[in-house]
């Protein structure tokens, strides 16, 4: 997604800065911190405007580096960037970009469980498996603590902002890219053209993007690993599933997605 975004010539997307718990959360605890030691009394403080002006400020400053050195920053009109955590924290990024929209792409939590378990094993090695020893053990950490609570909080504030808010599902954007692309552009309000939209999904497929394989050609050593949903079939073992969907059971169905055992069936 984030790829996509920055393939369009009117958007500049970047990874995961981790504004929210990163700069914004620290910065709010510097100046409440400052307020409370500073002994030039009352005006000498920051309120909460003075606070989100200077975040503001301090994000408009790293954002302008990106639109810079994107290969046409005359054209950008939309900034975007993906932090998985920000959904924990929308309230917050929302006080500092009023006007922001949130496109919130939705998988398969259990193939999401075998993305994550490979990625962690190539960034951390030894010291992830030593935190979780069996993919289970994972399994049950990333539902809990990520899959549910990202999902549900987002949910959460699209309904409370439903014109600035976009919900689409990973493995619907793997059938039908193009309308996808058009229906994510044109959430953003930047150009739809079929030659754009199609240029943008073209330099952003798995072929493009994993240098050559095809879509199910696995590489656990790329982040870019296959490309396909429905994986955690064949990836996912028995306790794993099971974990998953103790804890993650209910809204996967309110998702559309088949538990296990309807599968099975």
């Amino acid at each position: 997604m984030q790829a996509l975004l920055d393939a369009h010539p009117e958007v500049c997307s970047r990874g995961e800065a981790c504004f929210g718990h990163g700069l914004i959360v620290p910065m709010m605890k510097h100046f409440q911190a400052y307020n409370a030691s500073q002994r030039a009394g009352e005006l000498n403080t920051f309120d909460g405007e003075d606070t989100l002006e200077v975040i503001l400020h301090a994000i408009r400053i790293l954002q302008r580096k990106w639109v810079d050195a994107s290969e046409s920053p005359e054209r950008v009109r939309v900034v975007a960037e993906k932090t998985p955590e920000h959904a924990m924290g929308l309230g917050l990024l929302n006080a500092v970009f009023p006007h922001m929209r949130l496109i919130h792409i939705i998988r398969d939590g259990r193939d999401g469980v075998i993305s994550g378990w490979h990625h962690n094993l190539r960034e951390k090695g030894d010291a992830f498996k030593s935190r979780f020893p069996t993919l289970a053990s994972y399994t049950r950490y990333f539902v809990e603590h990520h899959w549910v609570p990202y999902i549900t909080a987002a949910q959460r504030w699209g309904g409370e902002h439903p014109d600035r808010y976009l919900e689409i599902q990973y493995e619907r954007v793997l059938e039908s890219p193009i309308d996808h692309a058009k229906r994510i552009f044109t959430f953003l309000g930047v150009d739809t053209t079929g030659s754009v939209i199609e240029h943008a999904v073209e330099r952003t497929s798995f072929r493009t993007l994993s240098g050559g394989r095809d879509r199910g050609e696995t590489d656990n050593a790329s982040h870019f690993r296959n490309g396909t949903a429905g994986g955690w079939q064949n990836d996912l073992d028995a306790r794993s599933v099971a974990a998953f969907e103790e804890l993650g059971g209910d809204l996967l169905e309110e998702l559309g997605y088949q538990r296990a055992r309807s599968l099975s069936m």
